[in-house]
């Protein structure tokens, strides 16, 4: 006599079992064995082609996966500007929004970058000065936040604000610059300085106005009203000039 309940076949699952595990086992195979360093070397490659005005150097990646990788000796140059800016480790991860999370090692203090797609970055965290200007006199802490927007084909951000402050920084000559504070917004070539302040060696605080110049950022120029405290004393104290008269 015939059973009355009926046993459905297990075939469709296990061939969907096996299935999955041919793919999964495909899928693992391609991230061990896919040229991870060579594709993250070309495609930064590819964007310092398409940064005309930026200029990227690297000494080796590693840690490289599908998903992110690591740049050591990162070096990156701006035209018409002395120098570069130098980052012991990059850490990079790839996504959607933000497309990149950059994590920036100058020695020790660290500031992460966050990349999206419509050409805005924001970023904040710490910058070892020494580090970041490849071994300059100028010691010491930088704190840095802001939000900028960078069209592609663009020299210099669009808009949007920065925010820098260090608790001390001492200088080639042995002098200090204590409680350093600038804070600015960006409007196309204008920019409105909200705080310029000090504490030391001289307690200044002012506002103003500065002209980003395109082709050198060095020659961006300022325009600076406020207050100076010398000893019981503060009064009315103006600065005009360029960028590149308050740096050298």
């Amino acid at each position: 006599m015939a059973s009355p309940y009926q046993k459905s076949s297990s075939l469709p699952g296990r061939i969907l079992a096996r299935f999955f595990l041919v793919l999964l086992g495909f899928l693992i195979g391609a991230a061990l064995f896919t040229p991870w360093n060579k594709i993250w070397a070309s495609a930064l490659a590819s964007l310092d082609e398409r940064l005309p005005s930026v200029g990227l150097k690297w000494d080796a990646i590693d840690r490289d996966g599908p998903f992110g990788f690591r740049v050591r000796g990162l070096r990156i140059s701006v035209a018409n500007t002395p120098g570069s800016l130098r980052f012991q480790q990059a850490y990079v991860n790839v996504g959607f929004s933000p497309v990149a999370h950059v994590r920036l090692d100058t020695g020790g203090p660290q500031c992460e970058l966050n990349l999206f797609q419509s050409g805005a970055f924001e970023f904040e965290g710490d910058v070892n000065l020494t580090t970041l200007l490849g071994g300059a006199d100028v010691r010491g802490v930088l704190r840095v936040a802001g939000n900028l927007f960078l069209p592609a084909g663009a020299v210099l951000p669009k808009n949007g604000w920065i925010d820098v402050r260090s608790q001390q920084l001492l200088l080639p000559d042995g002098k200090s610059v204590e409680d350093l504070a600038f804070t600015a917004e960006i409007h196309g070539r204008d920019m409105t300085v909200r705080d310029f302040s000090m504490g030391k060696p001289l307690a200044y605080k002012a506002a103003g106005t500065g002209v980003l110049h395109r082709g050198n950022l060095f020659r961006t120029r300022f325009d600076l009203k406020g207050e100076m405290t010398i000893g019981q004393r503060t009064f009315p104290y103006e600065m005009q000039g360029s960028l590149a008269d308050a740096v050298w």
